[in-house]
């Protein structure tokens, strides 16, 4: 996931940087916009990528004359999701805007348990992990000089988010093997663009959002012992394109 932000970023980087080199300069459409309210709202869609970093328990060393057995898990698939929000903007200085985006986003990760034995590698069972959040997500929006009706900034913040599909019921027969904490924080980092027409203004943003606490649960299915003793401890990571409308 950090790749791709990384390409993500590179590319954002690259063509706001010809834009604001070549674009030759228009009519500004709402030249009042960034000096009138201080206080604006608006509305946000938007699709996320869901992962994990996880940290396994020690694995037994792949030799053939190994009887030792051991479970570890990996994040293998990737499913996109969705997140909608509301947006409160607060003009605190020129350049500097506090944001409010309460909202909520959903998607899913598959765990793929594979077990170790014998100097082999086996897999025993995929659980697809829910998770429908309530985001909280309060930051700090840094905006560049306004280059004709594009202006890029960046952002800096932090998230609560509150899992309510977290405590399903735990049930090996179908595929429910662990839970996750209901709750965690997260810092998050991003940037954007801002576009502006003649009756709003457009934003598109990549945002990082990255887990503090280890939101593995220590409960786990009747039979499910060697899956959840296989993590030592487990983040959450999201990756966050959004488009608003303000």
């Amino acid at each position: 996931m950090k790749k791709i932000f990384v390409v993500i970023a590179v590319i954002w980087c690259s063509v706001t940087a010809a834009q604001a080199q070549y674009r030759k300069p228009n009519i500004l459409n709402d030249p009042d916009y960034d000096v009138g309210k201080p206080l604006r709202f608006g509305f946000s869609i938007g699709i996320n990528i869901m992962d994990f970093d996880i940290k396994n328990s020690s694995v037994p060393e792949l030799n053939a004359d190994s009887s030792q057995f051991q479970y570890f898990t990996e994040v293998t698939h990737i499913n996109p999701g969705l997140n909608v929000n509301a947006i409160s903007d607060l003009r605190l200085a020129e350049n500097f805007h506090l944001r409010f985006l309460p909202g909520y986003s959903f998607g899913q990760r598959n765990l793929d348990f594979f077990k170790v034995e014998n100097g082999r590698v086996t897999h025993e069972t995929t659980m697809d992990i829910e998770s429908n959040f309530i985001d909280l997500p309060l930051g700090i929006k840094y905006l560049a000089e306004r280059t004709s009706n594009i202006r890029p900034y960046l952002y800096v913040g932090g998230d609560y988010r509150i899992d309510l599909a977290a405590y399903k019921r735990l049930k090996v027969e179908k595929g429910i093997l662990v839970r996750l904490q209901k709750q965690d924080f997260y810092y998050e980092f991003g940037f954007g663009v801002d576009f502006f027409f003649e009756y709003f203004k457009f934003s598109t943003e990549v945002k990082w959002s990255a887990g503090i606490g280890n939101v593995i649960s220590s409960d786990y299915a009747e039979g499910a012992e060697n899956y959840r003793y296989a993590v030592d401890a487990m983040n959450s990571r999201l990756i966050m394109i959004s488009f608003h409308f303000e």
